[in-house]
């Protein structure tokens, strides 16, 4: 009777030092098996699995091993151990500081533009005593549920002889995108004008509607614009306000790595007066030189049915000169 209440006793710290040792075996290929761990060696690890018994797993098998709690190796056999704790305590996870709403939104809004810069210079004499420079900027944000587009152009042409100034033209604007569908977008645009020489001190037109995209790849974007537009004109001894309809249509073409097209047009028209209307056409072909240094053409052209005073109906421009990209290469 007392050898068998010896053999009960002995079973019993058997018992205590296998919850002792329960632990968490992580393979290489994903799987885990959880047991007591009852045999350790630099080649292999036995663990008692109550779905399988005993299983022997390879060192090179194996990714990690778990163990909650971990007996010292001179520890009272006598003295039972705690079971080890059923939870695990997850990793803490540091969030970043969120910025402040206002930093927060100029920084979105100021980065990640792409787009160019362009100049042309021209300088006669003789004959045809002439100075002309043209400057222009493009740039364009794009992200999944909006879009930003902006751009100015500057006209200056001077006869350096009799000191006469024959064109100082200012002209620009911005469009924001606002993703409606997969194709359909809503828009609001502004649209600015300026020309001394001709009388007209300032042109201001705020616009909106609907646009479509028809073709958007990685070589070629359509797209279609329909809408309304106020008109605001300061002229020489004449203002006027004028509601108009709107149509146009944007085109961007990447031909090769380096050489580039793109068009722009836009309608308006006098809701009050059919007679009435204007149109602007911009149309560049570039070529890279290098990564941030190209060169340009450019064929404008400004069509107003009903021009002030004398000012002809029609503005032709062709420049061309050299350009600067930034942002990233499309």
């Amino acid at each position: 009777m007392e050898q068998v209440s010896r053999l009960l006793v002995f079973a019993l710290i058997l018992s205590l030092c296998s919850v002792g040792f329960a632990g968490e075996i992580t393979l290489k290929n994903g799987d885990r098996l959880t047991g007591n761990i009852v045999e350790e060696s630099d080649d292999a690890i036995v663990i008692e699995t109550a779905y399988a018994g005993k299983l022997k797993i390879e060192r090179k098998h194996i990714e990690k091993v778990s163990r909650p709690v971990t007996l010292p190796k001179t520890a009272n056999l006598d003295v039972p151990q705690p079971a080890p704790s059923s939870s695990r305590s997850a990793p803490a996870v540091i969030k970043a500081k969120p910025s402040s709403g206002f930093v927060g939104k100029m920084k979105a809004i100021a980065t990640g533009w792409d787009g160019n810069a362009n100049i042309g210079f021209s300088y006669t004499s003789g004959n045809s005593n002439n100075i002309t420079m043209t400057t222009g900027l493009r740039a364009s944000k794009s992200r999944p549920q909006d879009g930003f587009t902006i751009y100015a152009r500057s006209l200056w042409n001077s006869n350096h002889v009799v000191s006469s100034t024959t064109q100082n033209a200012f002209w620009g604007g911005a469009r924001y995108d606002r993703t409606i569908d997969k194709r359909l977008f809503g828009f609001v645009s502004y649209d600015f004008e300026r020309d001394k020489p001709k009388n007209l001190k300032f042109r201001s037109v705020a616009g909106g509607g609907l646009g479509h995209r028809t073709i958007k790849n990685d070589r070629t974007e359509l797209e279609f614009l329909g809408g309304i537009a106020w008109n605001r004109t300061w002229q020489t001894n004449i203002d006027t306000n004028t509601p108009e309809a709107l149509a146009g249509m944007t085109f961007r073409h990447r031909i090769n790595d380096k050489l580039r097209f793109q068009n722009a047009t836009t309608f308006f028209q006098n809701v009050t007066d059919v007679n009435e209307f204007r149109a602007i056409f911009d149309a560049t072909l570039s070529i890279d030189a290098t990564k941030k240094v190209g060169f340009y053409i450019s064929v404008g052209d400004r069509f107003n049915s009903d021009p002030f005073g004398t000012s002809k109906k029609n503005d032709f421009l062709f420049t061309t000169g050299m350009r600067w990209n930034f942002g990233k290469k499309k």
